[in-house]
């Protein structure tokens, strides 16, 4: 049983921050009858499986701890104090104890006593799930009695860390069914003191109040983030506070599969989240916790080890920790993934070294944006969703270019100029909403030397949704705003000998749209516009009009370069993965900056990542192979062989750390190159590949 005063031993205390290294993580979402479980086994069980985390229920809706809080149900199954048992367990095995709070919900309990805490429509209606009621953000159970239950459970247990779920505004239930925003008298109060109007009725931007809605639930759900932080620090400042968006210790999010989603599966969402977590933490540890299950209906059905593999190799190839999400413990009805995750967290425990102390060390960013993608339903590229910026992430990815995340968030903040110099170019694939403030730190990044390639829509709108009366970006090669021409099915642009390194087509598809815009003055072109083409009957099908409208604009802007492509690539290849429109994005950033720092070589479809270890200036090199994915089918990749690797300048030496192979220096490739050139061993699941440079 854990005592009510905390005394940690000289050694835990001197011993590293669990939240500081490269940790591996086991998730244990913990039903009721889960407080009887042997807690020593659990603990045993876990460090056994190769964690040194164990993430563990700690209260919200239900208390796994004798609480004395009168409104803090306790967990009607448990014995003793299941938390307590569990901390000193976790200890006992080398392991720190992650505690999970979930205060978005709480039990009849706290409903009856104060149901002004808790989230009802425009009907009056409370959002209820199986007895749970949920809370709203701006009432009393959020605001007020979720620290008190903190103020509790991190003053009596010595916890090493804390995990809030879904924190923030809910309007769905499990079922997937839609709820409406909750309209209580809170809401409709500080929604009023904030924006000197009424709630909007529904969520939709055809209601004026609407752009205010989304502005009012981030900014209500990050102060409370704020406070929750601060009132964790105040009780215990050792305890991290794991976080997404706002003030944490380290990120944390959740990849999963969800059956209802569009299909197939987006396979890249683990990478996705990944680069997000090292844009936005900017140093801060992170990872994406990887959810056992298919789907919320069945959270006993295990995905295949194949997924996770891949999930957990583009982790680890940007730069996360590894993260495993259970419901329950780790004895399981399906354990099909078990043996392959426990394999690769014994074997990231043996080559933790290589992961401490990195950073990316690529030189291309892809600007990402959270205000876009909160505010592009407002704008004309509303049916396109994320696809232009999925498009492009695919493109880099499948071109074999390593990459980062740019992140709005930071972008317009001191630092933000500092952040983008990292870079050798850009891309912004048709982020239709950018801030003036995020344009001015752009557009001075192309004047200091930078490469900007921008698609579509880019900047056309302002960072709330709105139309501007010109684009935001003052560095695009182009007079005025664009016009827009709808309709553009059967449209191509004719590619004239050289401008791209594709020899045997003369045409690129083109569909959807196309921005007209007038060149600046000294600025130069790629292609012609062929608009929409007659494609039946087939006597009638010939070119019988070509305009002289660009494919591509480049101009100088000060030291650098901006390239605008007056239409959507991006979005073309997502939905038509047309190896061409990959090619041109890919060109158009290749033949304006300087060599990429590594070079993969060889047949099948493979992401290359570096990064660079700061202690010791090795860098690490990923090879992560998609080739067990076959539209929603996740199994075990084959292995690709004759890879070659190479990396810019001189090398000395390379290990191969999952095949456990030295690699030597390979005398393929061009002498004069520039490359050091590495014959790697096959690959399955990844690579990863530590390089020692000269010098």
């Amino acid at each position: 049983m854990q005592p009510d005063t905390i005394e940690r031993s000289a050694a835990a205390d001197a011993a590293p921050a669990w939240w500081k290294r490269p940790y591996r993580m086991v998730q244990t979402n913990l039903r009721q009858p889960d407080a009887l479980y042997d807690q020593r086994k659990l603990a045993r069980e876990t460090r056994e499986f190769g964690a040194d985390v164990l993430l563990y229920n700690i209260g919200g809706i239900f208390a796994f701890y004798p609480t004395k809080l009168k409104l803090h149900a306790v967990n009607p199954l448990m014995k003793g104090d299941a938390l307590g048992d569990a901390i000193e367990a976790a200890h006992a095995e080398g392991l720190s104890l992650v505690g999970r709070f979930d205060m978005s919900k709480a039990t009849r309990i706290a409903y009856e006593a104060h149901p002004d805490w808790f989230v009802h429509n425009i009907r009056g209606d409370v959002l209820e799930y199986n007895g749970t009621y949920q809370a709203c953000v701006n009432g009393g159970w959020y605001q007020d009695y979720s620290l008190q239950i903190i103020s509790e459970a991190l003053g009596k247990y010595d916890v090493d860390g804390v995990f809030f779920n879904m924190f923030g505004y809910t309007n769905f239930t499990y079922s997937g069914d839609y709820f409406g925003i909750c309209v209580c008298e809170n809401c409709r109060r500080r929604f009023r003191a904030m924006y000197r109007r009424e709630l909007p009725l529904k969520e939709d931007f055809s209601d004026p109040a609407y752009p205010d809605y989304l502005a009012f639930k981030e900014r209500t759900s990050l102060e409370l983030r704020a406070k929750v932080y601060r009132h964790i620090k105040a009780v215990n400042p050792k305890v991290a506070m794991t976080g997404h968006r706002g003030e944490s210790d380290l990120i944390r999010m959740e990849v999963q599969r969800a059956v209802d989603r569009p299909q197939p599966e987006w396979p890249y969402q683990a990478g996705e989240q990944a680069r997000w977590a090292a844009a936005y933490g900017q140093g801060k540890t992170f990872s994406s916790t990887s959810t056992n299950f298919v789907d919320f209906a069945w959270r006993f059905h295990s995905e295949t080890g194949g997924y996770h593999m891949l999930r957990f190799a583009q982790q680890l190839a940007s730069g996360a920790a590894l993260d495993y999400y259970l419901l329950g413990v780790l004895d399981q009805d399906d354990k099909t993934p078990f043996e392959d995750i426990s394999r690769l967290f014994h074997w990231h425990k043996e080559h933790e070294a290589h992961y401490r102390d990195l950073r990316s060390a690529a030189r291309i960013g892809l600007y990402h944006s959270h205000r876009n993608e909160v505010y592009r339903k407002r704008t004309a590229s509303a049916a396109f969703g994320d696809q232009a910026f999925r498009g492009a992430y695919r493109m880099l990815v499948e071109s074999r270019l390593p990459f980062d995340f740019v992140s709005d968030d930071l972008v317009a903040e001191a630092g933000g100029s500092e952040i983008l110099a990292r870079y050798d170019a850009i891309l912004i694939p048709n982020i239709s909403c950018l801030s003036d403030e995020e344009a001015s730190v752009i557009d001075r990044y192309v004047e200091n030397g930078g490469i900007v390639v921008v698609t579509g829509d880019t900047g056309l709108y302002d960072e709330r949704g709105a139309p501007r009366d010109r684009p935001a970006l003052k560095c695009l090669p182009i007079e005025d705003k664009p016009s827009t021409r709808l309709h553009m099915r059967g449209a191509y642009l004719r590619i004239e000998e050289g401008e791209l390194p594709l020899p045997q087509s003369k045409l690129l598809m083109l569909d959807d749209r196309y921005f007209v815009s007038k060149p600046k003055e000294g600025s130069a072109t790629l292609m012609k516009l062929l608009p929409p083409q007659r494609f039946g009957p087939p006597e009638l099908c010939f070119p019988d009009f070509e305009s002289e409208l660009p494919g591509v604009i480049v101009g100088s802007h000060g030291k650098g370069k901006a390239i605008y492509v007056p239409w959507n690539p991006d979005w073309q290849y997502y939905r038509d993965s047309l190896p061409s429109h990959r090619v041109l994005v890919a060109d158009l950033i290749e033949r304006n900056i300087p060599p990429a720092p590594v070079r993969l070589e060889g047949k099948g479809s493979l992401e290359v990542t570096i990064q660079q270890q700061e202690s010791t200036g090795r860098l690490l090199v990923h090879v992560v192979n998609f080739g067990g994915q076959r539209n929603n089918l996740y199994e075990d990749a084959a292995a690709v062989h004759g890879l070659r690797l190479g990396i810019r300048g001189a090398a000395k030496e390379a290990v191969a750390l999952v095949s456990g192979k030295t690699v030597a220096a390979s005398k393929a490739g061009a002498p004069d190159d520039g490359y050091t050139w590495f014959e790697l061993p096959p690959v399955e699941a990844f690579e990863a590949i530590s390089v020692k440079r000269e010098g």
